[in-house]
């Protein structure tokens, strides 16, 4: 009985190890750029929509615009890793991030926030689930950043200046485009 035991159990470790490959790749991902997009939320408030733009819904977006790329192909140095289950052996890692940002209008908000505001203060983050959060947004580090206006502009039109920083490859400033509320 204990031969039958021991032949299970070989063959139940064998077949965990054949089944993960022992190859892998490593890819850093540098941010070279930086877009920016105004964009109104959907129904649901969470996905972006560009159709129609609800003034009491919207967000902006600062993500990775341009990326280098650097891959290393890694083997790994011990096989205890492939007892325990077959995981993705391909990772990415970003080797930089976008921080530092300033959002400013460019035509009057509203009253208390005139055309060359900064209005950081408005900027609620937005997370997976379309929750929001206050957060200073000068503070933040992440390879795109997604936030939704806490109150709505009183104006019709709107374009924003976002200007921020790109670890080790300095500063940038963008506009987002111009919209015209109905």
């Amino acid at each position: 009985m204990k031969k039958v035991q021991f032949a299970i159990l070989v063959y139940f470790f064998g077949s965990i190890i054949s089944c993960c490959s022992d190859e892998g790749t490593t890819t850093f991902n540098t941010i070279e750029s930086a877009s920016v997009l105004l964009f109104s939320f959907d129904e649901n408030g969470i996905f972006p929509y560009l159709d129609e733009f609800n003034p009491n819904e919207l967000g902006i977006s600062v993500s990775a615009d341009s990326i280098s790329s650097k891959i290393a192909y890694t083997k790994p140095f011990s096989t205890m890793d492939k007892a325990y289950a077959c995981t993705d052996p391909n990772q990415t890692y970003y080797t930089n991030a976008i921080d530092s940002l300033n959002v400013v209008t460019v035509y009057d908000f509203d009253t208390d926030y005139p055309a060359g505001s900064v209005i950081n203060n408005l900027l609620d983050r937005v997370d997976h689930y379309g929750e929001t959060s206050s957060i200073n947004i000068q503070e933040t580090e992440s390879v795109s950043h997604l936030y939704k206006f806490s109150k709505a502009p009183e104006n019709d039109s709107l374009q924003f200046k976002i200007t921020g920083r790109i670890t080790d490859q300095g500063s940038f400033e963008k506009y987002t485009e111009l919209v015209i509320l109905d």
